[in-house]
């Protein structure tokens, strides 16, 4: 017998020993996104790939289903949870259902500007990072999508035109479809690639949309009229299922973390770029007339954005505590700047 077990514990240790070690398999992650080929965004996941492979020599592969082929985004989700793909490139919608504190950085009217919803996203991601670990999933960092403005059919210079038309929303965007009747908004919720079809048989008059989203689907093309003022900020992220991002070796883990961190500041910095390029002169060159916010524009949708706050934290989609942090985030941060 004690010979039996010398046999089976010699049998065990060679399989172990000529077993290749986890951290030099070759380890494939499959990412939906619904940016379409050639935009920017689309370059910026294809340099995380390319960075990944050369940072883990070739141990972690990063594989991009671009312009929605697994499914928009709550779909791509399923498909992560049953294992068919391991993470998604999320334009907002996704990041906001897996992590409620991400909501906060939609309320209306919040921000003034890129620069302060860039500081408050920092500052939430400790806890937003342990919401997405509660879902599964492991967040490589928030996206600076950009400020969401009206691209429309006819001039809107007030609350009242704005009254008077319909506007295209996402329909996967659960958070803000109840606040924009509270600002004054009629919307048609449709998914994301019917915008346009819907938009020329004049189901509706415009689209509420950031600059980069309007020219990657050629929103821009179809639109006549934009106006600057922003509706709110869009913010995306980048998650990986944490079964996928647990295979990989604690070195690899590191790289990727790395990679996409850095792969998370040039899209902001290729994003703001490009929106100040579209409304610097490139809309205009597709066409499209700048209409420039009245100041009582702006002061009549400041006031509906505070109500429409009030909505969301009433529906409990925002925790009104995390709001007050960010009031007071803000005010922090508006301190500091203005005493430079």
């Amino acid at each position: 017998m004690r010979c039996l077990c010398a046999s089976v514990i010699a049998l065990f240790v060679s399989i172990v020993v000529a077993r290749p070690a986890a951290a030099d398999a070759e380890h494939v992650l499959r990412i939906s996104s619904i940016a379409p080929e050639g935009t920017g965004y689309a370059r910026e996941l294809r340099a995380l790939a390319t960075d990944t492979l050369a940072l883990t020599q070739g141990r972690v592969r990063i594989k991009t289903y671009f312009g929605a082929v697994a499914g928009e985004e709550q779909y791509a989700w399923e498909r992560v949870q049953r294992g068919q793909i391991d993470g998604v490139a999320s334009a907002a919608m996704l990041c906001e259902q897996l992590s409620p504190t991400m909501r906060v950085m939609r309320l209306p009217g919040l921000f003034r500007s890129r620069q302060e919803a860039i500081a408050v996203l920092t500052r939430l991601k400790p806890l937003a990072d342990r919401d997405f670990e509660k879902a599964g999933a492991r967040n490589l960092g928030g996206v600076m999508v950009g400020p969401v403005m009206l691209f429309t059919r006819e001039p809107v210079r007030s609350l009242a035109d704005v009254k008077h038309h319909t506007f295209w929303i996402w329909d996967a965007d659960k958070v803000m479809m109840p606040v924009y009747p509270v600002l004054g908004f009629s919307v048609l919720p449709l998914p994301i690639y019917e915008a346009a079809h819907a938009y020329e048989q004049r189901r509706h008059d415009g689209f509420v949309a950031t600059p980069a989203a309007a020219l990657a689907f050629q929103w821009s093309t179809l639109a006549r009229y934009y106006s600057p003022l922003p509706i709110a900020y869009l913010v995306g992220c980048l998650v990986v299922a944490n079964r996928a991002f647990d295979e990989l070796s604690l070195a690899d883990q590191h790289a990727l973390e790395g990679t996409a961190a850095k792969t998370v500041a040039r899209i902001d910095e290729v994003g703001r770029d490009m929106d100040a390029q579209l409304t610097g002169g490139l809309f205009a060159k597709q066409g499209l007339r700048v209409v420039a916010p009245p100041n009582a524009f702006a002061v009549e949708y400041q006031v509906s954005a505070v109500r429409a706050r009030a909505e969301l934290m009433a529906l409990h989609r925002v925790d009104p505590e995390l709001v007050g942090k960010v009031e007071q985030m803000l005010t922090e941060i508006r301190a500091r700047e203005k005493s430079r």
